[in-house]
């Protein structure tokens, strides 16, 4: 009787299949991998950090020869993975015991740029949605923000920077944090989502309160997915390049079965794309 032997194989670990970024990683470092004869296995944690933890033991037991994980943990738990088992992080960086490659877009510089760039139009009153984590941690993006606002003498409000609980699709979710907010708040100029999806229901939500984009609210996405630039009016978005970050990822991953020594952290620069969101 012939014995059955699994292909030399990779582990990949998104945060959910029906965000176009995360599809884009993933689906781009799966044709990596594949060209230099390595099958990929592509599972979601549904935001879930309990559920992102048992994949990468289930990756580890079931012998993938390495990870790549875009994560949601606050920080990886030192019994979870060998610390010398090759595993990259991609787009976020979970604290841990021993250094764990990073490769990743620089989202506070991003963010930065973005919130000059409103605040330059006139803008003082701009909501952050800066997206979903599986657990409790300070996002760069956050960071980027409200040193924008300070260097512009703008105090940062916490009350302005709404977090999705992450149990529902993210448009569904940024449309009714906006329409709660805009019934409390009246003064709100421009708004930057964690996606395009976001943007989406952020512009449903401001119709529904005879507001409208640009003319009343500014609005910049991240992502840049071809629907950013096909909306109406088209969204201003930031680039993260998630072809290089995927194809980036991968050949360190590559690297580090190998043996190899790769960089601990690599930024991927992102691009503001203008468009007529923030006219």
């Amino acid at each position: 009787m012939s014995e059955h032997i699994l292909p030399r194989f990779a582990g990949i670990v998104i945060p959910t299949t029906d965000n176009a970024f995360f599809s884009r990683l993933a689906v781009e470092a799966d044709r990596f991998l594949s060209r230099q004869g390595l099958t990929a296995l592509i599972l979601s944690s549904d935001n879930s950090a309990e559920k992102e933890k048992e994949h990468l033991q289930t990756l580890l037991r079931l012998g993938a020869a390495g990870i790549l994980c875009v994560s949601g943990l606050s920080a990886l738990p030192e019994d979870l993975l060998p610390a010398s088992y090759p595993l990259v992080f991609l787009d976020r960086h979970p604290r841990s015991a021993h250094p764990v490659p990073l490769v990743a877009n620089d989202d506070r510089a991003a963010m930065f740029e973005a919130t000059s760039y409103l605040i330059s139009l006139g803008c003082r009153h701009i909501l952050l949605m800066p997206g979903y984590l599986a657990e409790t941690r300070t996002s760069p993006r956050v960071i980027g923000y409200e040193e924008a606002l300070l260097k512009n003498g703008l105090h940062p409000d916490p009350g302005y920077v709404l977090n999705r609980p992450g149990r529902q699709p993210s448009e569904v979710e940024a449309e009714a944090l906006i329409r709660e907010i805009m019934h409390r708040e009246q003064s709100v100029d421009a708004i930057i989502t964690s996606s395009d999806r976001a943007a989406f229901g952020v512009i449903t939500a401001l119709h529904r309160v005879g507001l409208y984009v640009p003319e009343d609210v500014r609005l910049i996405c991240f992502d840049n997915s071809p629907y950013s630039s096909m909306a109406s009016p088209a969204i201003t978005a930031l680039d993260r390049q998630p072809d290089l970050l995927a194809e980036k990822a991968a050949r360190y991953l590559l690297d580090l079965m190998d043996g190899k020594a790769v960089p601990t952290e690599t930024l991927i620069p992102v691009h503001l794309c203008k468009r007529d969101s923030t006219r």
